[in-house]
């Protein structure tokens, strides 16, 4: 079998680098891991690799005394930097070294591995990039939705990133009822993070929290986040009625409930609906445009859904696993 190259994968953090070793294996790599610099100083002497993915915070010898070793052998070997570090000066010592890119963990993996390919086909050395911006994650500011999980039933908050740093997410507090909830140390909770093109989500614990002004909660920082979705398809805002129901396992009659859709694509779609159906369930969807001949009968999954801020309607995102040429007619006219 032919392979696209060969990649070293150097990171103290073994189950990463087990996750990024599978990953690119199967996009068809030929993968090396190893968890210390002096054993990447070694790796690099021995064998003649398309690529490495360095971390710049290793035990034995750290990642830009690593990188230096690395230019002094192989100078053009591109090299893509991914760490936790928010040290401007040590990013700028990794750039100076010419590094062809860098990522801050957490990262997406299926847009580290477009990386890597991309890398690899130019192989230019000196050219520094960033992920593209649609897979920047945990900027200041940014939206997101948190999931308190107490034992006593889930209920997801709006919130928003307040700050970051090398192992920690800072999330504003979340509020129910005008005031700012009390979570203790050590709950467990699930982040969730639109992008431009795909929902992103994770499962952290809570390590402090503060009451002040303004109530924050610090969570321990991922340092590897997956695509929850991925929208193949350009979303189209439409308010249009829509039928559903659950689709059961031996139950002929279908017990129909009546929503509309926020928006809409060939992949999917956000719909507003009046209960709460839950992520993982299989619904009939009809989307009646306009008459019963008009009728675009589908099935879809639930991804994900949320209350519908403080009205009682719930907003769930659909993947439709069918598809039917009347819905690419209603998008195109």
């Amino acid at each position: 079998m032919v392979t696209k190259g060969s990649v070293l994968v150097v990171d103290d953090e073994i189950n990463l680098c087990r996750i990024l070793g599978a990953k690119l294996t199967k996009s068809g790599y030929d993968v090396v891991l190893v968890h210390d610099g002096m054993q990447a100083v070694e790796k690099v002497r021995e064998a003649d690799f398309d690529i490495v993915l360095l971390d710049l915070i290793l035990p034995k010898m750290d990642g830009l005394s690593v990188l230096a070793k690395i230019r002094s052998m192989r100078n053009s070997l591109p090299v893509i930097v991914m760490t936790a570090c928010e040290n401007a000066e040590a990013l700028e010592q990794a750039r100076m070294h010419g590094v062809s890119a860098y990522v801050s963990k957490p990262f997406d993996l299926d847009s580290l591995v477009n990386l890597v390919e991309c890398t690899s086909q130019e192989r230019v050395a000196g050219t520094t990039r960033k992920m593209p911006e649609t897979t920047v994650l945990f900027a200041k500011g940014q939206k997101v939705t948190v999931e308190i999980q107490n034992g006593g039933g889930a209920k997801t908050y709006p919130s928003c990133i307040s700050g970051k740093s090398d192992q920690t997410l800072t999330v504003e507090a979340p509020r129910d009822g005008g005031g700012a909830l009390s979570v203790p140390p050590r709950t467990s909770v699930r982040v969730g993070l639109a992008g431009t093109d795909a929902y992103y989500s994770f499962t952290s614990y809570v390590l402090s929290s503060s009451g002040d002004s303004e109530p924050i909660l610090v969570l321990d920082k991922p340092r590897v986040i997956y695509r929850a979705q991925r929208r193949l398809s350009l979303r189209v805002p439409l308010e249009i009625p829509v039928n559903y129901a659950r689709v059961v396992e031996d139950e002929s009659e279908l017990d129909f409930e009546s929503g509309f859709t926020r928006d809409l694509s060939l992949g999917g779609a956000c719909i507003v609906v009046p209960e709460e159906v839950l992520p993982g369930e299989i619904l009939h969807v009809e989307i009646r445009p306009k008459s019963s001949k008009d009728v675009v009968s589908l099935v879809a999954q639930v991804l994900r859904s949320k209350r519908d801020g403080a009205e009682p309607d719930h907003i769930i995102g659909c993947r439709f696993t069918t598809a039917e040429e009347k819905l690419r007619k209603l998008l195109e006219s």
